[in-house]
């Protein structure tokens, strides 16, 4: 059983803030490292660890045990987490609302995007935005997506296909067209498939890795009938380069795909599919001034940029 003593006691405790302990404990429970919540919130793995055991003393119960994938959480530890996380979803949307009272949104707002939709989509308008709202910092979580936001590993985060199981809250803002994309290089040495049982015939580049690419990699199997793959890369960057190369054909959202003028699409009217996307956020973040100001623009932007990302 949890030993609940007093928040005060657990200040003094946890290094002179009850709250930094907290935040540490759940930094250590996502990472499941002391060295990963360390970076993620740019302390030292001593000091983590320090926080962590002030912490689980001041409790009078272990917190965190051993394994080999990492730090796991024990069932004081699971209980300690339910508590504690509607407490940070509070404390940040109350620092939100505070950093806002002149009327003029303020912070870092972290938006969780796959590379391509930052690159190719998000990345030109940035001058735009910093124009109209100079006191925004925008952080691009990429390497990750789609992140969590009930972690808070971002806050606002743009989905394929459809909106997650995370009971997140926002809107489909438009569709992302995809296709097969070639390098002219490759159609002059190889032909381009015109029959679908012509393309066993080809290099086909797979996808490698990422659960977010899992319907992109059955959509193209489904396309190609199971033509095997002799190269996969989990970074559409990665297979971009692979497609400029010359070594093989690879499906490519056509955001990425037509601003390459040495690639050319397959087949446009016939192998083209599209996807819904989503842009969400936590339901007690949504409506804070920094994220309503940053998903606004991005609904603004999806609005007048539709023929773009749909590639017709």
């Amino acid at each position: 059983m949890l030993n609940r003593q007093s928040t005060a006691g657990s200040e003094a405790s946890a290094g002179g803030s009850g709250w930094d302990a907290y935040r540490i404990f759940l930094a250590v429970a996502e990472t499941q490292s002391l060295s990963g919540a360390g970076r993620k919130l740019k302390l030292s793995h001593a000091t983590v660890g320090r926080h962590i055991t002030a912490l689980e003393k001041e409790l009078g119960a272990k917190l965190f045990i051993r394994e080999p994938v990492g730090y796991a959480l024990t069932a004081a530890g699971e209980r300690l987490r339910a508590e504690v996380e509607p407490m940070a979803t509070a404390a940040e949307r109350a620092a939100r609302a505070a950093i806002a009272e002149d009327g003029e949104p303020r912070g870092t707002v972290r938006i969780s995007v796959a590379t391509g939709i930052a690159g190719q989509w998000l990345v030109p308008h940035l001058s735009e935005f910093h124009a109209q709202y100079p006191s925004l910092e925008l952080e691009f979580v990429t390497e990750a997506w789609p992140a969590s936001v009930r972690r808070r590993e971002a806050d606002i985060v743009i989905r394929l296909y459809g909106p997650g199981e995370e009971n997140l809250v926002g809107r489909k803002i438009g569709r992302l067209g995809v296709a097969f994309y070639a390098s002219k290089d490759y159609a002059a040495k190889h032909g381009l498939p015109t029959k679908r049982e012509e393309w066993a015939e080809h290099m086909i580049l797979g996808f490698a890795g990422s659960a977010s690419q899992a319907e992109f990699s059955r959509w193209s199997a489904h396309v190609t009938r199971d033509a095997p793959t002799y190269f996969r890369f989990s970074s559409q960057i990665d297979t971009v380069h692979a497609v400029l190369a010359g070594a093989g054909i690879a499906a490519l959202t056509c955001l990425t795909g037509d601003a390459y003028p040495q690639l050319m699409r397959i087949s446009p009217d016939k192998i083209f599919s599209t996807t819904d996307m989503w842009l969400l956020a936590h339901p007690d973040l949504k409506d804070t001034p920094p994220v309503r100001a940053v998903m606004d623009f991005i609904m603004a932007k999806a609005k007048t940029d539709r023929a773009k990302l749909t590639g017709r």
